[in-house]
């Protein structure tokens, strides 16, 4: 077990590090938009999350790049990395006229689903940018795929932690602008707001994508997995990378899909309960988004000792990243039950009104829910991950499937009953109301964890491959 416990961490230490950058250029974006207008960080929050709506499932299908290309290593044969990325990168790249094409039509996606009038502008303006950016993350994330299928994640964690550098200056220069306000506009020079955080967002996508197409050209890699070779379109294994990736996309997809029903369902309670729930979440994301670094340890430890060693150091592999990320969850879990005024409070460090100040009160106490399933996240997203490195993928799919349809259905059949319930008087409340859904993403994360670890359990994993 000592030396899976060290295998998991060489590999996962610099994937955590890597997601863990990407979830702190999501908070520093959300918390420097707050500081610049309140308003603004609600409507990131909701336009964000129809983002990645949007390209999960591009993204999914992508990421299977790793865990593929991890089983051909097992199997011994590098050569057919360089294939299978090609076809990755003309699949990323086929994506970009759909992405522009969706983001075109994002304003009447937020007046679809009744947003406040007044966030509108600000969430197509956030969204349309971002769309731009689509095609350079789904990149990104196909060729990212050979360092973490290879084990040398140290790369990815250079690349990740360049681009966050690159973001938060971006940020800083195009949400605030530079100089002196202007004295009939009030704006200084290059002040973007929303639209420049956006903006920022996007470079940093598409910077990614450059950094591993340059480095995959050098001479080593080349030679080794046939990186030049492969370029014509191969139907075969195109058909195989969408075979496994589709259920990875598709599950992105569902989960994605379910919480953006339910941050938008927020969002119609008004702006302190969507202010207060885009807090809460964003701390929830500097703990659950390392984990999908040890998400993909596990995927791509458990493909290529299934190939190589057999099921039982894929066990003990997947036990050891539960161990560490149990251990990691728990610190987290005890920072929103004993520290949550501290947490939220990093939010007050520049003048806000007095919505705000309502909104952080509100923040501090969702945070006890964060804390509650906190360390089942790292679970059901830990087994979830080996599972697809075995590529039983359909079984995550469908399961993620019918969890967050059941509680995106529960959710917005029950709200009324359970703010009666709670409200003796019948006047249901945006406060009871956002109480509500906080506990069914609770019920919706456990159940998951529940299901990913019956199905783990099962052994059915154990006999599959993907190459």
């Amino acid at each position: 077990m000592i030396s899976a416990l060290k295998e998991v961490l060489r590999v996962a230490v610099p994937l955590m590090v890597s997601t863990g950058m990407f979830s702190l250029v999501l908070f520093v974006d959300r918390t420097l938009l707050l500081w610049h207008e309140p308003s603004q960080m609600g409507a990131a929050m909701a336009a964000g999350n129809l983002f990645w709506v949007c390209v999960c499932v591009f993204v999914g299908i992508a990421s299977m790049t790793s865990a593929i290309i991890s089983q051909y290593i097992g199997a011994d044969q590098p050569k057919r990395v360089g294939q299978l990325l090609w076809q990755a990168t003309w699949f990323a790249l086929a994506t970009l006229p759909f992405f522009i094409l969706v983001g075109s039509f994002g304003e009447s996606l937020f007046q679809f689903t009744d947003q406040p009038e007044h966030l509108i502008p600000m969430q197509a303006a956030y969204f349309r940018i971002l769309m731009w950016g689509g095609a350079g993350e789904v990149l990104q994330t196909a060729l990212s795929g050979f360092y973490s299928g290879t084990h040398r994640t140290r790369t990815i964690m250079l690349v990740s932690l360049a681009s966050g550098v690159l973001n938060l200056v971006l940020d800083v220069f195009l949400i605030f602008g530079v100089g002196s306000p202007d004295p009939e506009t009030g704006l200084r020079f290059m002040e973007l707001g929303i639209a420049g955080a956006a903006i920022a967002s996007t470079l940093s996508f598409w910077f990614k994508a450059v950094c591993y197409a340059v480095l995959l050209t050098k001479p080593v890699e080349r030679e080794r997995y046939g990186i030049l070779r492969g370029i014509r379109l191969n139907r075969r294994m195109m058909k195989r990378l969408i075979y496994f990736g589709l259920p990875a996309g598709l599950m992105y997809v569902t989960e994605a899909g379910g919480f953006t029903v339910i941050v938008l369902q927020i969002g119609r309670l008004g702006d302190v309960p969507l202010q207060a729930t885009t807090m809460a979440i964003n701390f929830n994301m500097i703990a659950f988004i390392p984990l999908v670094g040890m998400s993909i340890a596990a995927s791509v430890l458990v493909g290529q000792h299934l190939i190589r060693t057999g099921p039982g150091p894929a066990i003990r592999c997947v036990i050891a990243a539960l161990i560490v990320g149990w251990a990691y969850s728990l610190v987290w879990a005890i920072a929103y039950v004993f520290a949550p005024g501290g947490l939220i409070a990093l939010y007050s460090l520049s003048p806000t009104g007095v919505d705000s100040e309502v909104a952080f009160e509100i923040a501090e106490k969702l945070l006890g829910f964060v804390a509650i399933y906190v360390i089942l996240d790292a679970t059901q997203l830990i087994l979830a991950g080996a599972l697809r490195g075995a590529g039983d993928t359909w079984f995550v799919l469908l399961a993620g499937l019918t969890v967050s349809f059941v509680a995106v259905i529960v959710g917005t059949v029950w709200q009324p009953v359970a703010a009666r319930f709670q409200d003796p008087d019948g006047q249901a409340t945006a406060l009871v109301a956002l109480d509500w859904w906080w506990w069914v993403i609770t019920g919706w994360v456990c159940t998951l964890a529940i299901v990913m670890a019956g199905r783990f359990l099962q052994g059915k994993w154990q006999r599959m491959r993907m190459v």
